[in-house]
């Protein structure tokens, strides 16, 4: 099963599904809110469903999500279509292909680690953003996690329950953002059964 097929297929429950860690996604979202400013163009990567992009979009001039799934796409644009949101928008996308020019931030949230080619993925970021350009990312660090959350995932994965997903730790990730160009200027690290690293980067 593709990776698009995937998450094709879990779109609908996904977008059901409550929030797991409110607190945890609350602290961040705030602090997406208070960085974001209103001259800001903005580019979400793997914005699923959208839930995020309609909190944060308000308070930004452009806003696009991008997401490699196309039911994920049309739940958010379903949801899209309750608001008077014009400035944002939804469209399916690679990770690493991203749309448009201008964008003065990018978000990966709850992404990197599922995605396959992440030196390209890191690499698309970094040159679709300006000198000065910020790059926000969330991500689960399976590295750090419980030992058995990678049998676990494998067996999942192995009978399509599961996507792939990316082991490393909050190091390993910090040097391969910092091997692409970016300055980290801030991070804050969530506990869990696999801990989660919001990372604030900046293009020098």
């Amino acid at each position: 099963m593709t990776t698009a097929a995937f998450w094709d297929k879990a779109a609908e429950k996904y977008a059901k599904d409550p929030i797991s860690d409110m607190e945890s996604y609350t602290q961040t979202l705030d602090i997406m809110k208070d960085l974001l400013q209103p001259q800001h163009r903005v580019l979400e990567i793997g914005c699923g469903t959208g839930s995020t992009a309609l909190e944060l979009a308000p308070q930004v001039d452009r806003y696009i999500g991008t997401d490699i799934s196309s039911n994920m796409v049309e739940i958010a644009t379903e949801k899209l279509a309750d608001t008077n949101l014009d400035h944002l928008s939804f469209q399916v996308a690679q990770a690493h292909d991203l749309p448009g020019t201008g964008h003065d931030v990018v978000l990966a949230l709850n992404l990197l680690h599922l995605v396959e080619n992440m030196g390209e993925t890191l690499g698309s970021i970094y040159d679709a953003l300006p000198s000065g350009g910020i790059f926000i990312s969330k991500s689960a660090l399976l590295g750090e996690g419980s030992w058995y959350l990678g049998p676990m995932i494998a067996l999942m994965r192995a009978v399509g329950k599961a996507p792939f997903v990316a082991r490393f730790s909050e190091a390993e990730l910090i040097r391969m953002m910092e091997h692409a160009g970016f300055t980290i200027t801030q991070t804050i690290k969530q506990d869990g059964m696999a801990p989660r690293l919001f990372v604030v980067a900046q293009k020098p």
